[in-house]
Order: C-alpha cells, then structure tokens, then sequence
C-alpha cells in the first residue's frame, strides 16, 4: 500500500509567502490603476477632440464666439467636469492669404476658464497660428499643398482640460503634460453670399416674443418630477451652466434656457402648419418636423386639404404660402403663418421631436408678436426668426393646452426673413 507523506511548511517558508504576496498586491493595484489611468487619459482626450469639433463646425456655420465655446462645453456636460478651473477655451479666427503660405488676419480670444489650466503658461500663440495654417494647408491625404489654403476664412477653437487623475499625478508639475489634454481643431467659413431679405424656411413652432428665461422655481416645479417630460430624467437646473433666468427675449444670450408654455395664441408657443389650405393632423406637424423641414416644398403632392389657387400652384403643396397673397412664398418678418390648432400628440411627432433632442440640432423656429382668428382661421404674424436647440418637451393629450417645449436660445437669425427698410 501506498503511503503519501505530507511535509509541513516551515514557519519561514509560510512568512516567505506571506511577503510576497503583501509585496505583490500593491503592485498589481498600481499597475491596474495605471491602466485605468491611461484609459481615462484617452477618453477624455477623445471627448475634447469632439468638442473642439463642435465648436469649430458651429463657427464655421455661422456662430459667435459665445455660442462656439458653449458648444464646446454643452459636448461634454455629461462627461466632463465644467468647472472653469479645470478648462481653458479660445476661438482661433483669421483669414490666409492668396498664396496660401501665411496668415494676413488673427484673432485669439479666451473665451472661458480662469487660466489655471496646468499647461496654460506654455501656450505660445505664434507656434498655434502656425499649426492652424498647417492644417489649412493639409489635403485629404496628409499631403501639404499651400494653394488649397489660399484666400480662406477660417475658425476654430483651442480647448486645453485638467483630468482628474486616478494616481493623484495632477499635483505632480513633471507630470503637466500627462494630466492635462489639449486640442486644437480649425474649419473653412464658406460663404454663400446670402441675401437677408430671402424667406427663411424654419421649423413648425412658434414662440411667443414676451417669454423671459426660466427661474429654478419654475423648473422645479414644472419639469422635475414630471413623469411625461421626455428625456428622463430631466436634467438638473444647475447643468445649465450659462443659462441666466428671468431674461426676455430681447435681452436674451446664447446658453439661456426658455420653458415656453402652449398659450394657443394668448402666448407661449403654438405649432404651425404652412398653409391655410393643408387639413392640419398629427401625421402634417410630424412631416414638418422631421428634418430639413418642408416649409419650403412645393414640390411634393400633399395628401390633404383643399387644392390653393392655381395659378400659381397645380396641386396641394406642404410649403408656406402667405395667408393674404397666394404667389408670396417667402416667409418674412411681418408675414402671417397658420396655427396648427387641431390635436397634434402622436407616437410620430413625440419620436420626431425626441430626434431632435437625442441629436442636439438646432432649429430655425418663428417668433411672433400678434395672433388672430380662431379654428383653422387662426394665425401668427411673424416678428423675427431664432436659432434655438430643444432640450426636452411634454405634451397633454391633444398636443395643444397643457403642452410645453424647453429650449435652448443659440442665436438671432437675421440671414433670411428680413424686410426691406427706408426709401
């Protein structure tokens, strides 16, 4: 028969093991917090490069400087710290010149932060503008060609972001350049010599011009808690970092917020339909929601209502057409536009306008000063036209009463729907 000897352990050999162990485990927890440490480098340098991104794209379309840096921030409002400790913002703007080897204008502004950012004294502006016509000058192959940067306008923004280090390396000044990320992203301003007096298109909402900007009372106690307001949860009101309350429109800046109630005429905000001759639905509001927009479509048969003058239109159009005039098309300060006054709350226009919110767009929307008529008569007269991001919306049961929409005010939008003044 078989016998197995067990050999006990000697105390040294057990005391061995037991300071390698205690050895290795604090190793092992370094080395994981390092490479956790390396990914949340990444990470957050990804998400800077997206909202240098954003900014620039936003510039480019036309944007301020105020709403290019919160475009900047709104980019990373879930995902980054926003304090203005941790963050330095500039627009880059300027023009090159014609053969594309230097840059004849400039402008470098800080647009946010304290100037606290680790990195924020190796800022050299010269090695910057340099960089931004090196990327001016680079083809969709990495090769530098100067004649592609020739006569350009261009804007960008240049976003410098302390992470909070896992490892505690940010108190660390040799490891600045570790903890602190950078990016710089730049775009060409294309012109398209607009004519501010052509008809705007625009989306079919619109907002009574009285409506001052929301206050944490009312938000509190109109959207928090409130189990039909999409998305869930709401955001907090303290997100809304460059949002003012209690400001009018006409005193209004980019980042503040407006909660506008349907008033059905008698203030508030009121959806539209684009011509007195569309039997106005659900299925109608949902089609003139959904991006582009068709206030500008005459080319589509509509599928309802009764047919408008021909000439100078041969069958139903979705387009607008002027409530007076049957050959005015243009949409201009001081037109009238047709309320939608029929019951509008449908799984299609709540998934539309959840596309927008999901999305972040930005929407062209109508305000007003006067209303008149009632039923299918009833109309806005056009007072001005806005660039507005929707944050969140909730509707009764027909859509109309008891509805109301949260929005973001970007910009005035004087390109289009102008009139002509003076002599």
């Amino acid at each position: 028969m078989k016998r197995t000897h067990i050999v006990p352990h000697k105390p040294a050999q057990r005391g061995q093991s037991l300071v390698e162990v205690a050895l290795f485990f604090p190793i092992f927890i370094i080395m994981l917090a390092g490479v956790v440490e390396i990914s949340n480098i990444i990470i957050t340098q990804n998400r800077v490069s997206s909202a240098t991104r954003a900014g620039a794209r936003f510039g480019a379309d036309g944007g301020e400087n105020e709403g290019i840096k919160n475009v900047v921030l709104n980019t990373v409002t879930q995902t980054l710290e926003l304090d203005q400790e941790f963050w330095d913002v500039w627009v880059v703007r300027g023009t090159v010149n014609s053969d594309g080897n230097a840059i004849d204008s400039w402008e470098f502004s800080h647009v946010y932060g304290i100037s606290n950012t680790q990195q924020f004294d190796t800022v050299d502006e010269a090695a910057i503008q340099q960089e931004v016509l090196e990327q001016l000058q680079r083809d969709e192959l990495g090769n530098q060609q100067a004649g592609i940067a020739a006569d350009i306008e261009f804007v960008g923004a240049y976003a410098m972001h302390d992470i909070d280090s896992i490892l505690g390396l940010n108190a660390l000044p040799q490891f600045a350049n570790i903890t602190s990320v950078k990016e710089l992203t730049v775009m060409r301003v294309l012109g398209f010599g607009l004519n501010a007096t052509d008809g705007c298109d625009g989306f079919p909402i619109v907002v009574e011009e009285g409506q001052r900007s929301v206050t944490e009372a009312l938000y509190n106690a109109v959207v928090v808690g409130s189990p039909n307001f999409y998305p869930q949860p709401a955001p907090a009101y303290v997100t809304f970092y460059n949002h003012r309350p209690d400001k009018p429109f006409s005193q209004a800046h980019e980042g503040d917020i407006y909660l506008v109630q349907n008033g059905g005429g008698g203030g508030g905000f009121g959806w539209l339909v684009w011509n007195q001759y569309i039997n106005a639905s659900s299925d109608i509001l949902e089609n003139s929601l959904t991006w582009p927009g068709n206030s500008k479509d005459y080319t589509t048969v509509a599928t309802s209502g009764q047919n408008p003058p021909n000439p100078p239109f041969p069958h139903k159009v979705y387009g607008y057409i002027d409530y007076n005039d049957p050959w005015d098309t243009s949409m201009n300060i001081g037109d009238w536009v047709m309320s939608d006054t029929g019951a509008v709350n449908s799984a299609g226009v709540r998934n539309v306008l959840q596309g927008h919110i999901d999305s972040g767009r930005q929407l062209r929307l109508i305000l007003y000063n006067n209303f008149t008529g009632t039923g299918s008569n009833a109309r806005y007269q056009i007072s001005g036209f806005a660039i507005f991001r929707l944050l969140g919306f909730q509707l009764s049961a027909n859509g109309q009463q008891g509805s109301f929409i949260l929005a973001e005010f970007i910009r005035w939008d004087d390109s289009c729907g102008q009139t002509v003044t003076g002599p």
